[in-house]
């Protein structure tokens, strides 16, 4: 009996006949894997020459190639006395019963079918190296036949072995491909289900999608699908809608209007997109549609239905048309406010510039009369007077703080990579001087301050208005602390400036900014009230923005934000205080 399995097979040369190189170099690959040695050829009139010239253990030849085929090989090798006991495998698809007669005609031994699986092919290399010497013995007896099959004549010199293994070989190949068949079945079985299900999926998703969902057929232009959304838009149950046209459910004007989208999207060949159509509906009156169209292509490229999705905005137009009409309003209101209060600063300019002069006449007599009939007044008439002098002064004040603030809204903001630490010292240096004498003296500690792009001039008031008041509203500490930093966030710079001093109550924050409004009596601290109204105005007209954040007898930190400057310019703060 002969046998292959689990016996160990000697090394042997191998010849591989294949005319693709690919093929070629896997089966090389393979045959080393075990321990053979393997010539390649890429031909069978190749294959035969070196077959003389280096006797192989074994040939394993491809059938179809150039010059010599497999067949044509296997013949000459099986007619030359020293060459013909060479076991000779041929690699076939034996798709037809005349190529297992050619297999036996021409004398192969054995055989393997594509495709094949590399361990079987392996296995029969092992058999026939294996039984090589009986196949040899069962050559010599065998004697040919004839065999007529489709009106043609075949002389078989195959031995009964030789028959039985090409019978074996079909048969395992029949039965490994029953196998591929079941489970290619089984496989087709199993993506059909996935596909079922992701089919099941998708009429889910378009069935319940709040949008309506449609499709035509192409050329006719008849409904084969309409969504759940698409007949409540409609008022129309899809039942009325299917198989019909738009000019059999729409006015013709709007029918005309769909169809000629319709035609233009399918000629194009890609998406349509129609912002606004309007669209008469049973249930809903005059609808206006926002739709998107697409041609769905069959394999070789044709339109073959139209896809489409509706979304009704009518309530969405209406609202851009309110809000398009709010904010004319609104613009028209603000050029009336703007030029109110361009109008206000006037005024506010012209009354404080004409009361400089009578108060300066109300001071002056008021200090004539102080000097020269002071001696014969008593003491309630000159204090009359010091009172009419002191506030006489205060208005003055009031006057010169007020014509700065309208002065603010005419001065052009010219905005330039400003150097704030250097504008800062100079500021702080300045604050110090005019402020009135304090029991202690302030300690300011100055961090990072990045660059802005800013007027230098309108901010050296800013840095001057907060620091003032800083040291102002911190002089009764025992040990005044100021704290000033920035650091950049994004486009901006944030700038903090920080005291230990009164600080206020966070409920009267909303005139805090405002012009002549203030948190402390003037009994407790002096001022006019119109700093902070200057500095939120220079900011704002920077394009940038002012808060604080305070508790009574806790201090406070006012900060602000304005346009950032250049990266690497200034100092540079990695994030906030």
């Amino acid at each position: 009996m002969l046998s292959h399995s689990h016996a160990i097979v000697p090394s042997a040369r191998i010849l591989v006949v294949e005319d693709s190189p690919t093929q070629a170099q896997r089966l090389e690959h393979l045959l080393e894997q075990h321990g053979h040695e393997v010539d390649v050829a890429s031909n069978g009139k190749i294959a035969l020459d070196m077959a003389r010239q280096r006797r192989p253990s074994l040939v394993l030849s491809d059938i179809v190639m150039p010059e010599m085929d497999g067949y044509e090989l296997t013949r000459r090798l099986k007619a030359q006395l020293d060459l013909r006991d060479i076991p000779v495998i041929l690699v076939t698809t034996m798709s037809e019963p005349e190529d297992v007669i050619l297999g036996l005609e021409c004398g192969a031994d054995n055989f393997v079918l594509k495709p094949y699986d590399e361990r079987y092919l392996v296995s029969r290399v092992h058999y026939m190296l294996m039984n090589r010497e009986y196949l040899r013995l069962t050559q010599d007896a065998a004697a040919g036949i004839e065999l007529n099959f489709n009106d043609k004549r075949h002389y078989i010199t195959a031995d009964r072995l030789q028959i039985l293994n090409l019978l074996l070989s079909t048969y395992e190949a029949a039965t490994q491909r029953n196998r591929d068949l079941r489970r290619s079945q089984e496989e087709l079985e199993k993506r059909s289900a996935e596909v079922a299900s992701t089919n099941r999926f998708l009429d889910s998703l378009i069935e319940n999608i709040p949008n309506m969902v449609f499709i035509k057929d192409v050329p006719d232009l008849r409904f084969i699908h309409l969504n759940r959304a698409g007949e409540v838009l409609l008022g129309r149950p899809r039942s009325e809608v299917l198989g019909k046209t738009d000019h059999e459910l729409f006015p013709r004007e709007e029918a005309d209007h769909f169809e000629t989208e319709d035609r233009q999207v399918l000629a194009r060949g890609t998406v349509g997109d129609i912002p606004e159509e309007v669209i008469h509906t049973l249930d809903k009156g005059v609808r206006i549609l926002h739709t998107k169209k697409v041609p769905v292509l069959d394999e070789r490229g044709k339109a073959r239905h139209l896809l489409g999705i509706s979304e009704d905005v009518t309530e969405q137009r209406a609202m851009e048309k309110e809000i398009s009409r709010l904010s004319e309003n609104l613009a028209e209101r603000a050029a009336h406010l703007e030029a109110s209060n361009r109008e206000l600063e006037s005024f506010s300019y012209s009354v404080s510039h004409d009361l400089r002069s009578p108060l300066g006449s109300i001071d002056g007599f008021a200090q004539a009369l102080q000097e020269r009939c002071g001696a014969a007044l008593d003491d309630q008439g000159r204090r009359y007077l010091g009172l009419i002098r002191a506030n006489a002064k205060r208005m003055s004040t009031l006057i010169d703080e007020l014509l700065e603030f309208s002065k603010l809204s005419r001065r052009p903001v010219v905005k330039e990579n400003t150097d704030m630490e250097a504008m800062l010292h100079e500021v702080i240096e300045a604050a110090l001087q005019g402020s009135p004498p304090a029991p202690n003296k302030a300690e300011i500690d100055i961090g990072p301050l990045p660059a802005a792009q800013a007027d230098a001039v309108l901010v050296r008031q800013v840095w001057a208005n907060l620091i003032s008041n800083a040291i102002k509203y911190s002089s009764k500490r025992a040990k005044p602390m100021i704290q000033i930093s920035g650091h950049r966030l994004g486009d901006e710079v944030i700038y903090t400036v920080r005291d230990n001093g009164a600080g206020f109550d966070m409920a009267y924050y909303d005139r805090l900014f405002e012009v002549f409004q203030r948190v402390h009596h003037s009994r407790e601290f002096e001022g006019s009230g119109i700093g902070l109204a200057i500095v939120q105005r220079i900011v704002v007209r920077h394009g940038g923005r002012v808060w604080a954040e305070s508790k009574v007898d806790q201090g406070a930190r006012f900060h602000f934000s304005l346009p950032a400057g250049p990266r690497g310019e200034g100092a540079q703060g990695s994030g906030p205080p």
